[in-house]
């Protein structure tokens, strides 16, 4: 489970959120909120990415920050960086080396990269580079942070994610704007516009 104790960050002299504790048990959970609330720095606090101005996230009882617990928390998000000098294919081995993991190769099929297994990450387009974001998180089979994962997704590949998260095992935290076909899949919502105080 995921824990958030009296979480506040700000970025110079703009505090983006104060004071937020929340336990995320659920397996499957939306977090929404205006544009530049917060919700992408909280999926990279969570992931242990970067550190909060003050407070600390736990999972399972250990801070995120630890190595071990990085290695279980996968996360898709624009601010996480691939490497560019890999292709398409040497990039998802070396991940899948550096996280003792593999990749169900239909997920390539499914998502439309097979064709570009040997490009360069420096050159693929947006929504292929998404593509590959979210298969190399997904690889790890861990808990999982998707930050707007549907965002450049053409429509062959938003139904193969959506494919791949119905049968997934793990939790699955999104943040998104977006609204979702079916509104039973999440457990909960969390509104971070209304969570800058002590929740739970």
């Amino acid at each position: 489970m995921l824990s958030f104790e009296h979480i506040s960050h700000k970025f110079a002299h703009h505090l983006l959120f104060s004071d937020i504790t929340l336990q995320i048990p659920e397996s499957r959970v939306l977090i929404t909120g205006p544009t530049g609330c917060g919700k992408t720095t909280l999926l990279l606090i969570a992931a242990g990415l970067i550190s909060p101005s003050s407070g600390k996230v736990t999972f399972r009882g250990q801070e995120v920050t630890e190595t071990s617990i990085k290695k279980q928390i996968g996360i898709s998000a624009s601010n996480v960086a691939l490497p560019e000098t890999f292709n398409v294919v040497e990039f998802l081995k070396f991940h899948c080396e550096q996280f003792n993991s593999e990749l169900d190769e239909r997920w390539l099929e499914e998502f439309g990269l097979i064709p570009f297994l040997k490009t360069k990450v420096e050159h693929l387009s947006r929504g292929n580079y998404k593509k590959l974001s979210l298969l190399s998180a997904i690889s790890q089979k861990p808990e999982l942070l998707l930050d707007e994962p549907t965002n450049g997704l053409d429509k062959q590949a938003r139904l193969a994610l959506e494919k791949l998260l119905a049968g997934y095992p793990g939790q699955v935290i999104i943040a998104s704007h977006e609204t979702f076909d079916d509104p039973n899949y999440f457990e909960r919502h969390i509104d971070l516009s209304c969570e800058t105080r002590t929740k739970t």
